[in-house]
Order: C-alpha cells, then structure tokens, then sequence
C-alpha cells in the first residue's frame, strides 16, 4: 500500500494544481497621437539624466542621496518584505510535511506485587495538502506576485522623486545664492549712491530730503540680505537630510547657478509614456492583484479538497524501533460551507468593486500623467523665452542706470529718477536669477514626467535584487 501511495501523490499533486493567469489590463484612456508642445530636437531619457546638467556638485549629491537617503532605504525593505510574502504565498501550493517521534519508559508495580517495566517508541511521517482544483493558492500566489511587483515599482518611483528632489532642492540654493548676491550688489549701489547724495548734500546741491530717502533705500536693502540668508542656509540644510547628513553641519559648496547647463529634452511619442513610468506600472500591477484576489473569492465558494497520508512505526521498547508494527493510512477530504450569511458572495462583490476603482484610479494617473508632461513643456518653451527677454531688459536698465548716475552727479536729473533706475537694475535681477531657476525645474519636472529614463520589465522587476 505504501508503495502505491508514493506512485500516485506525484499524479494527485499535478491534478491538484491550477494556474493563475491575469489577464491583460486594459487602456482606460487613448493616448493623444502628439504633444500640444512644439518641441525641438534634443536628447532623449536615460537613467542617468541629472548628469546631462553639467554639474558635478549635483552629481555628487546624488550619488550620496541613492546610498544614504534613510526614506528609500526604507522603501528598499518593502521591497524585501513583500519578496517574503511572495515565497509565503507560493508556499500553499506545496504539501506541508510532519514527522513525529516518542519514547517513553514506565514502571508499574501492584500492592504487594512485582514491578513491571515497560517502554514503547513510535516514529511518523505525515503528508497533508490541499488540492488546488478551482486555483484559488494559484491566485493567492499571483495576487502576492503582483504585489511584490507593484511594491518594486513603488520602490524606483521613490528612487526617480528622490533624484528630482535632490535637483530641484540643489538648483533652489544655487538660486537663493545668487539672490543673496544680487541683493549684496544692490546694497553695494545703494551705498555708492548714498555717498553722493552726502556729497552733494554737504556742497548743497542735495536737499536734506533727498538724503534721507536714500538713506531709507539703504536701510531697506540692507535688511533684505539676512532673510535670503536664512531661507539659504534653509535649503542647503534640506539638500543635507536628503542626502542623509546632519543638516546644518559641513561647510558650504562653491557654485554658481549660471554653469549649469539647461538640457534640451525630447520624449518619445504618447504613447511610449505608459510603459516609461514606473508609477503608472505599480497601478497595473496591483490591478492584476485585484483581478487574483476575484478568482481567490470566487474559488472560496466551491468545496475545498484535501488529501492526507501519514506512516507510522512504533514498538513496545525503549529507545528502539527492532521490527517495528507498520500503519499506514490516506485520507481524502472534502468540504463546503453550507451557509455564511452571504459572506463568500459578498467578498466576491468587494473584490469586484476595489477592482473597479483601482481601473479608475489607474485612469486618473494616466490623465494626470500626460498633462505632467505638457505642463513642463510648456513651462520650458515660456520660461525660455522670458529668460531672453530678461536678459535683454537687464542689459538696458544697467545702461539706464549708468547714464542717469552721470546725469544726477551732473545735477541734470533728480534723486527719484535715479532710485527708479536702481530699482529696475534690481528687479531684472531677481527675475532672471528666478527664471533661471524655472527653467531648471521645468527640464528636472520634465525629465521626472517622462519616467526618469525608467524602461518597464517585468521579468528584472520580479527576480532582480534590491538595489540599495
């Protein structure tokens, strides 16, 4: 009998196994055929794309970031756990092995009589495992494998904001840097002209009025040094934390926003956008484990079968098992509830409905997806186009300026219109260090839009290690 059992488990144990196979996650939304934005020819998308900056500084912040930053270490360990849970799963579709084993001596004596000693000795192997005939350990498995996938592609979302944030955190102190030297240049003017006005004052060509109100521009411009300092040293305490550093300590890197080189990017069609974001991957995937966790609901409301088989040897000695008595016995189980309360059935229905609104869900990511991408390039078309018109009125309210400090050290014109000239060379300024700015964000919003160079496989995602 033993040796029949052996030759027919491997057969039971084929029948008893189904397959999950997800279907394919439908499209909710078509893709436009192109980009509202005209766009020029430039580079494409790869995973390196901070390097195309021209930055050493940001590269080596960046590199710091991937291997210190403590939030996707983190993430890195959901990745690990959900791998766990994944072995887990597929372990229910094996069969659960026991082995049992017992010795014992005892001694027994009457009133009056003789001691009787006695020992026995058993040893078994049990075998117990269910039959998956409707898949239901099939979908427990594929809803843990897509889960385990959606986990991994959460994990290089995390990776591509954390590059981006490292970026944009990097290029908003570079630009607070050169606000606070563009403000230190200002004070510098300020004073210069102050200077004059005392001099024309004391020979009295300057009324006290004059003097006074530049006195109050001075007074103005020297206060708006410190807040640009703090919101600096802000920043750069954020840059370190993302980084895994100690925020305000280390000393402050020399570099200058103007060096940084502003790349020209050019996506693919559309429609290459679902397959190039690993955010929009994770939301299939867990639609795949929506659409496993339906066929494990549906599974639970046919009867369960189970087979079992168990040997045992066992003897009336101590520490021994010299001819042994044999048993060996098989079960095979079936069960079904009969009745839950409409339990099955409506877990059925919940399943059904958190897959619905995952599918909605994965359609609203899609829409916002593409208007991420247009919204950056038209953001990089406009801000490049007033970062030159900046530059233009910059050069001429400079000129302005010198030509009206001559005129006012001539006498030819008044204080006011030399302030206003002063003031027009500092709000140029500013407002070309901040588009400089905006057209860094926009190309680093841009690059993140467009998946950060992330290319979908589904095979690497499921079996490769954690980077860490």
């Amino acid at each position: 009998m033993t040796a029949r059992l052996l030759v027919l488990l491997p057969a039971v144990l084929i029948a008893g196994c189904a397959t999950f196979t997800p279907e394919p996650v439908p499209l909710p939304v078509t893709p436009p055929e192109q980009w509202s934005a005209q766009i020029d020819e430039g580079q494409g998308v790869d995973a390196s794309w901070w390097q195309a900056f021209n930055d050493d500084h940001l590269n080596r912040l960046i590199d710091k970031a991937l291997a210190a930053n403590p939030d996707l270490a983190a993430t890195a360990q959901s990745v690990i756990q959900a791998d766990l849970q994944l072995q887990s799963a597929g372990a229910g579709l094996l069969p659960s092995v026991g082995a049992t084993a017992s010795t014992g001596r005892q001694a027994s004596r009457a009133s009056g009589g003789d001691t009787n000693n006695g020992g026995s000795t058993s040893a078994g192997l049990s075998v117990d495992y269910e039959l998956d005939l409707w898949g239901r350990l099939s979908a427990v498995e594929g809803a843990a494998l897509a889960s385990f996938q959606a986990t991994r592609f959460d994990y290089d979302t995390a990776r591509i904001t954390l590059i981006a944030s490292v970026a944009s955190t990097w290029f908003e102190w570079l630009e607070l840097q050169q606000r606070v030297e563009v403000a230190r240049n200002n004070l510098a003017i300020g004073e210069r002209t102050l200077a004059l006005v005392e001099a024309r004052f004391r020979n009295g060509a300057a009324s006290r009025a004059e003097l006074a109100r530049q006195q109050t521009s001075v007074l103005s411009l020297r206060n708006a040094v410190p807040p640009l300092e703090y919101q600096a040293r802000q920043r750069l305490a954020a840059l370190r934390v993302l980084t895994g550093e100690l925020p305000f300590e280390g000393g402050t890197p020399n570099a200058d926003i103007s060096e940084v080189s502003i790349p020209v990017i050019s996506p693919l069609a559309p429609a290459s956008l679902v397959t190039r974001r690993p955010d929009l991957a994770a939301q299939e995937a867990r639609l795949v484990a929506a659409s496993a966790d339906i066929e494990q609901a549906r599974a639970a409301l046919l009867p369960s079968v189970s087979l079992s088989a168990a040997v045992r040897l066992s003897t009336d000695s101590f520490l021994s098992l010299a001819d042994p008595a044999r048993s060996v016995s098989g079960l095979l189980g079936l069960s079904q509830s009969l009745f839950d309360g409409g339990q099955r059935r409506n877990a059925v229905a919940i399943s059904e409905s958190r897959r619905v609104a995952l599918l909605e869900g994965y359609r609203g990511s899609l829409l916002k997806a593409f208007q991420e991408v247009g919204d950056a390039l038209d953001r990089d078309s406009l801000y490049e186009l007033q970062e030159q018109r900046l530059q233009e009125i910059l050069v001429r309210a400079e000129e302005t300026l010198r030509l009206t400090e001559v005129r006012y050290r001539e006498g030819a014109d008044d204080l006011l219109s030399l302030l206003e000239s002063q003031r027009n060379v500092f709000d140029a300024r500013q407002q070309l260090s901040q588009m400089r700015l905006n057209r860094l964000i926009a190309a680093v919003d841009l690059y993140k839009a467009l998946g950060g160079g992330w290319q979908r496989d589904d095979e690497v995602m499921a079996t490769g290690p954690v980077e860490e």
